[in-house]
């Protein structure tokens, strides 16, 4: 498995993992178990991609709000 690939593989489990932790938090049940695995996915996913500067950073944040 690639880089690329393995980065589009975490992506979509974190993904999959906040859904569910967002119907469990609606259902009023606890998330702790999904929460250490979403930690543990965004720790490996920090491993993988390479840092971005500051203003690579505020750049992606305007272009959140550009239409």
């Amino acid at each position: 498995m690639s880089k690329q690939q393995a980065v589009r593989a975490i992506r979509a489990e974190i993904e999959s993992l906040n859904q569910e932790i967002d119907l469990r938090i609606i259902k009023g049940l606890s998330y702790r178990r999904e929460s250490l695995r979403h930690k543990a996915l965004t720790a490996q996913l920090a491993r993988l991609e390479p840092r971005r500067s500051w203003f690579e950073k505020s750049l992606s944040f305007v272009g959140a709000f550009m239409f």
